[in-house]
């Protein structure tokens, strides 16, 4: 169920009021923008509550005009709401703004007095992080159906994904060739399929999202680029409404798929490494489960590279291993613990390979990254290289310290115990992650970059930072990175 302004309205802690626009309640709402601005426009990414006290009205000459233009701009933009906050400018609505609004048939709230912007602001967000864990949650139990089905086969997987996204899901071959259908008689004909596919082909996309028939479908090759096994095709309204979370049940379908079609253990290893490298544990413990492949407790992951790389990567997978990616320059395979230096030597040939430390299959990401970093340190002379003796694990070592532990604790405690500190924290990882750029990081949070620069002022304030000093910067980005802040 999505955020929407009804939902927002009947929270009656923000006291809020409907004076135009009940029909446009049930429209989706993704963030909230705050804008004193006559053209807020091209400050706005569509989708958007506004609010605003209507400073910039008492300016204009002509506020009728004024308020006509600004109005048509927002509905231009996007916009699905106005929130306009009583007091400190007018006590009650301007008639301007009101005629305007219903004029362009844009729903129109009044905002009390006694309720400050930022709450509004931080109840969407709580309103989105609980939609987020309740689809998180939805998306669990559909993956966990499908992985029942496969047990079935890929008939009943197919027919599962159609029923859980309301749609239909067509599997063709390598040749493009229409393999199964579910249900039986739906879904475009098998020429528009083939298209479909060989288009994704070519393009070398993970996914290829396109309409057909006013209908929003999907594509998913089956199996790695130089072995393909066939697409994947499913169409749904859900597909267009809920993108991110029917392209996690979509995978999940694709990747059992794959797995019964190949069959082979040392071939289902590695359907189940590659989810894990995308950091998909759950896909990739319920593809274990239905190919019944014990997932180990810990990895260690091997990162080859040299002239010998294939060849050594196929001798650690004969021996056990676990593959999860083959370039031209190197190839990554996960192993147990238990796989001495001295055995992999002795397959290694003229390759050189990284090793990460040992790790549980929730941290595979990490571990590649590990084994990576290793590997660039190798040469003639230095055939293998751990990642606990490179100067990276010292650090690591040294933000794992208790001392680093307690700076952590003593900077983001304030921060964690506000009644918003969950979004506080999440912000400041996307805006580090971006570099402190705030344009990708508000991307990547799905925010406004005015919000996350609000989200950013207060989580300095309650931690006592000035983010606009470097020294204030580095200690918050290693306060990320430690202990239960990791």
């Amino acid at each position: 169920m999505a955020v929407t302004i009804r939902r927002l309205v009947a929270d009656a802690r923000l006291g809020l009021r409907v004076v135009f626009g009940h029909e446009g309640l049930d429209q989706p709402v993704r963030w909230v923008v705050v804008s004193e601005l006559p053209d807020p426009a091209p400050w706005l990414d569509g989708a958007e509550l506004l609010l605003t006290s209507g400073m910039w009205l008492r300016e204009e000459e002509d506020p009728r005009r004024a308020a006509e233009a600004w109005a048509g701009r927002l509905v231009e933009a996007g916009a699905r709401a106005v929130g306009f906050g009583l007091d400190p400018w007018f006590a009650q609505i301007p008639a301007e703004i009101v005629n305007a609004t219903r004029r362009w048939r844009l729903t129109l709230i009044e905002v009390p007095a006694r309720t400050p912007f930022v709450a509004i602001d931080r109840a969407v967000a709580d309103l989105n992080a609980a939609e987020t864990r309740r689809e998180a949650e939805q998306g669990r139990r559909v993956q966990q159906r499908l992985a029942e089905a496969g047990r079935s086969g890929r008939q009943a997987v197919a027919e599962r994904l159609a029923r859980e996204l309301h749609g239909w899901a067509v599997l063709l071959d390598a040749g493009h060739q229409v393999a199964l259908r579910a249900p039986a008689d739906a879904g475009p004909d098998d020429g528009v399929l083939a298209a479909l596919a060989r288009r994704g082909d070519e393009a070398g996309r993970h996914a290829l999202h396109e309409e057909i028939d006013g209908v929003a479908v999907t594509a998913v090759p089956l199996g790695l680029a130089r072995e393909r096994r066939g697409t994947l095709c499913v169409g749904s309204p859900t597909v267009g409404d809920r993108p991110m979370w029917s392209a996690g049940v979509i995978g999940t379908a694709a990747a059992l798929l794959t797995v019964l079609d190949r069959g082979g253990e040392r071939e289902l290893r590695g359907v189940v490494a590659e989810l894990l490298a995308e950091g998909d544990l759950r896909s990739a413990e319920r593809v274990a489960g239905v190919a019944d492949v014990p997932l180990p407790t810990r990895f260690v992951a091997v990162a080859l590279t040299g002239q010998g790389h294939r060849r050594a990567a196929t001798k650690l997978v004969a021996a056990g291993g676990w593959p999860v990616v083959e370039h031209n320059f190197e190839s990554v395979v996960l192993v147990t613990p238990g796989f001495s230096e001295e055995r992999l030597l002795a397959l290694l040939a003229d390759g050189r390979a990284g090793l990460s430390t040992g790790r549980a299959p929730e941290q595979a990401v990490t571990a590649i990254r590990e084994a990576r970093q290793a590997a660039q340190l190798t040469g003639p002379g230095r055939m293998v290289v751990r990642y606990a003796d490179t100067p990276s694990m010292e650090l690591d070592r040294l933000l794992t310290s208790p001392a680093a532990e307690r700076f952590a604790e003593a900077l983001l405690t304030p921060v964690t115990e506000a009644p918003d500190g969950d979004v506080l924290i999440a912000a400041a990882r996307h805006w580090v992650a971006a570099n402190h750029h705030w344009d990708p990081a508000a991307t990547a949070a799905g925010v406004h970059r005015e919000t996350l620069r609000a989200r950013l002022r207060r989580l300095a304030a309650l931690a006592g930072l000035d983010l606009d000093q470097a020294t204030d910067r580095l200690a918050l980005s290693l306060a990320l990175t430690v202990g239960r802040f990791r």
